[in-house]
């Protein structure tokens, strides 16, 4: 794994190296009104499809790092509570895979403890060292926007989460030794309310089914449907339209003018010149507009394609915004500020909310109330053979401070 991890990432810094190169030489073509410009842009497609599939690669790998650890967790806890010695199996398999994997334990100079670890994973009447597995399902991988992980996440115990605001402030101001004291002005407290979501699949399966398949449907079935809510949620955290859906992270009200100066209920929106381009200096000025005590957790957050379109923008003095992680698990950075890729997000096109910049943590709030449970009916359908299953999940989200993160609005 950890040699594969490398390959990739130093698959990224070529190609970012490569894409980089042809862009300048299509810069210094374009600038100086010479020919060849298709067969360069030509070259610099493929280049970037290249950087886009290490990429990809890369946030692959990590998701796949994680799942492997986990799962080798979980296999090493079931057989510890089968009795099993974990590092006596483990150094036992190492000696019978080295000698070709053997019908029989015998000669393979195991000490006592590993023996014992090995015979207890092995069938004591036929020999067999190693049982098939049958019945593995592989699964796709779905496009999502990783917004759980960077919101602020809270359980509740009731159908809304009501929270204050405390977005004013007390007036006070210079006054002489003896000069008269008059009343100031008070903050006052304001209010917002996100309500509980509830997601919601209801499907059938035969008795048969379930009792006969080769690997266990009931739990399949119910792990894909989680997998689907976890998307769906993700979707709906960007875009949500806070009807029977949380609101949105991008379906704010935004504000046009005056975008660095609060207004409760509103998100600060720079409109870009054109429609269908975003400018480097668009990405700069979006990024100026937030509050310096916001920056120090910010994000750039865009889909993949919006990705491809600003890693080719430079300075005033020709130096790319954008910059690659060349190590696992530390994100891309885009004007020095770091960037998470959410698919959910719409593409350049006009009036369309391509980048968001801002502090998402203290921006958004996700409230969860119940987890995704089940209910098995085995007597509503019993008359046509099958198993009702219920699956559903409450959860809620919304903005909390609309002061921690600007929109990029397409004319």
């Amino acid at each position: 794994m950890s040699e594969e991890i490398n390959g990739e990432l130093k698959k990224i810094a070529l190609a970012w190296e490569s894409s980089k190169s042809a862009q300048n030489e299509l810069d210094s073509k374009l600038e100086k009104g010479l020919g060849g410009i298709a067969e360069i842009k030509a070259k610099q497609d493929k280049i970037d499809k290249d950087l886009d599939a290490a990429l990809a690669m890369k946030e692959s790998l990590e998701e796949t790092k994680t799942a492997v650890a986990r799962m080798a967790s979980a296999l090493e806890e079931k057989q510890e509570k089968s009795g099993v010695n974990v590092e006596h199996l483990n150094s036992g398999m190492k000696k019978w895979l080295k000698s070709g994997m053997p019908d029989r334990l015998d000669g393979l100079g195991l000490h006592a403890d590993e023996a014992k670890a090995m015979q207890s994973n092995i069938d004591p009447q036929g020999g067999y060292t190693i049982q098939p597995f049958f019945g593995g399902a592989e699964g796709i991988l779905f496009d999502t926007s990783p917004i759980r992980s960077l919101a602020t996440v809270q359980t509740i115990g009731t159908d809304e989460y009501v929270g204050y605001l405390d977005d004013d402030e007390f007036a006070a101001n210079w006054v002489g030794e003896v000069s008269p004291r008059s009343e100031t002005d008070t903050a006052d407290l304001g209010e917002f309310r996100i309500p509980v979501r509830e997601m919601n699949a209801r499907f059938t399966i035969s008795q048969r089914l379930l009792e006969d398949s080769s690997f266990n449907l009931e739990s399949w079935s119910q792990g894909k449907v989680s997998d689907k809510f976890n998307r769906i949620e993700a979707t709906a955290f960007v875009t949500g339209s806070g009807a029977v859906q949380p609101q949105g992270l991008i379906t704010g009200t935004p504000k046009t003018s005056n975008q660095d100066v609060y207004t409760r209920g509103q998100i600060g929106t720079l409109t870009t010149a054109g429609p269908t381009a975003i400018t480097s200096d668009e990405l700069i000025t979006l990024a100026e507009k937030l509050k310096v005590g916001y920056l120090s957790n910010a994000h750039y957050w865009f889909n993949r394609a919006t990705r491809s379109y600003v890693r080719k923008l430079k300075d005033g003095d020709g130096n790319y915004l954008w910059q690659p992680s060349y190590q696992m698990g530390t994100p891309d950075e885009l004007n020095g500020q770091r960037v998470v890729v959410f698919e959910d997000m719409p593409s350049i096109a006009t009036g369309a909310i391509a980048v968001g910049f801002g502090d998402i943590r203290a921006a958004y709030r996700i409230v969860d109330r119940v987890g995704t449970s089940v209910l098995k009916d085995p007597y509503t359908q019993s008359a046509n053979g099958k198993v009702l299953f219920n699956v559903r999940k409450r959860v809620g989200a919304g903005i909390q401070n609309w002061d921690a993160m600007k929109y990029l609005l397409q004319a």
